[in-house]
């Protein structure tokens, strides 16, 4: 949402290309395995943010779009105070665990909920996969393809009659559990966010999704 905002403010297309910073390289955990130096576009970096968590591509935009992590966070701090998430704070920005690092299933909505207002963000959260080419260092091509890790889109889970699922977020980490937010339609095209945290795995967390989302049509 904040590399969105900062995009827009200063009219900068998406397909802008941009250096991978050293401190990207080798981030822990989930990844789209950047090397430092290499040229991408922020849309690639958004997209291998999105659809498989890479965290690589979290501080790359960080780095980018803030100058460094912790402006940026300042930033992604500031904009849930400004969207009223009180039960938010932001330590880093690509979610793994900290003390200080922790949201709320309402928080999650407000955020989404401004989030779902660019058309770009709803492109990327509907998307199976996502195929690109980016340079490395040398300005030779590579090919990264990312593959939606939510699970309705995937085809594993269906979502309840009348519902269509357009997308949303997973998240999963050792505090957190694993987590998962929603955009879903009805027949009559109305929109639902839905939120399921702190699920034990991820064969429960579906079917807890499609129980929510079964209230839908009650």
């Amino acid at each position: 949402l904040v590399t969105l905002e900062t995009m827009e403010e200063y009219d900068s297309p998406l397909e802008q290309k941009v250096r991978v910073p050293e401190v990207a390289e080798g981030v822990e955990g989930s990844s789209i395995y950047l090397k430092a130096g290499e040229e991408i576009s922020v849309q690639d970096l958004l997209y291998g943010l999105m659809l498989v968590s890479g965290n690589d591509a979290a501080v790359a935009l960080a780095e980018i779009i803030g100058g460094d992590q912790e402006h940026f966070v300042e930033m992604m701090n500031e904009e849930a105070q400004r969207l009223g998430a009180t039960n938010t704070s932001f330590a880093n920005p690509h979610g793994l665990s900290d003390d200080n690092h922790y949201t709320s299933a309402y928080d999650l909505y407000l955020i989404f909920n401004e989030a779902i207002k660019y058309d770009s963000f709803n492109e990327i959260i509907h998307m199976t996969s996502y195929q690109t080419a980016y340079y490395d260092k040398d300005g030779k091509a590579k090919e990264l393809t990312v593959n939606n890790t939510n699970r309705f889109l995937r085809g594993d889970f269906q979502a309840p009659e009348n519902i269509t699922v357009i997308g949303g977020k997973t998240g999963t980490t050792n505090a957190a559990g694993h987590c998962l937010i929603l955009l879903s339609r009805d027949t009559s095209g109305a929109p639902y966010i839905s939120v399921i945290l702190n699920s034990s795995a991820s064969d429960v967390l579906y079917p807890e999704m499609v129980q929510l989302l079964e209230q839908i049509n009650k």
